[in-house]
């Protein structure tokens, strides 16, 4: 029974599918995007033949070069951006609920407007208190 809760809530994918979002140049990603349709692939086509992004794909990381293709590649760039958005919001929401685990503990637990606290731990620029 545990297995089976195990794979309902962390089902497996076929990753080979998603080769050509995390490496668009490998040589291995144009047999990726076959399930994809034609419009799709023939952008991608056009991407792994285009010097200038594979230089700036080796420098930049991966979202940003997906948002940076957007203009050029608008198909296959929201499709790929598509992919990867879940994984940054999961990780957020999970940031999120361990900071408010941590906060609201047991000689805390009076804490009613847990609101600002979250904003104040949660924000990326620092506080000048």
């Amino acid at each position: 029974m545990l297995q089976q809760k195990f794979d309902q809530y962390f089902y497996s994918i076929n990753t080979e599918q998603y080769d050509w979002i995390r490496n668009p140049f490998a040589t291995n990603a144009i047999n990726s995007t076959e399930a994809l349709p034609l419009q799709i692939r023939e952008e991608f086509t056009d991407l792994d033949n285009d010097m200038t992004l594979k230089l700036y794909f080796s420098q930049v990381p991966l979202d940003v070069f997906w948002i940076y293709v957007k203009k050029e590649y608008p198909h296959i760039s929201y499709k790929a951006i598509l992919t990867l958005l879940p994984f940054s919001t999961t990780y957020l929401c999970e940031q999120s609920f361990s900071t408010l685990v941590l906060i609201k503990n047991d000689k805390r637990s009076c804490l009613k407007d847990l609101d600002q606290e979250l904003r104040v731990a949660l924000c990326q620029i620092l506080s000048r208190i």
